[in-house]
């Protein structure tokens, strides 16, 4: 666990290089696993994978923090939250 710009980091997931549909899963997965209000440093591809697993993880009522470049790629910071049945 560490803390980025001040927001506390609790798991860090690396999926770039993964095609998007396993890469969506991955973060499903390992967000699933996670109490909530955790955050999830999540490394992915531009393209593709930035233009969906984003929005399909806003989707399922995660919260974006922070989206910015990393080199290869794009950071994401990611705060677990609960649909509301």
């Amino acid at each position: 666990m560490g803390f980025v710009q001040g927001l506390r980091v609790d798991q860090t997931l690396d999926i770039r290089g993964l095609p998007r549909a396993p890469a969506y899963a991955a973060a499903v997965a390992r967000l699933a696993a996670m109490p909530e209000h955790d955050t999830l440093e999540l490394y992915l591809d531009e393209g593709e994978p930035l233009n969906t697993i984003p929005f399909g993880l806003r989707a399922e009522g995660h919260e974006i923090l922070v989206s910015e470049p990393a080199n290869p790629g794009v950071r994401l910071l990611i705060r677990k939250r609960e649909l509301l049945p």
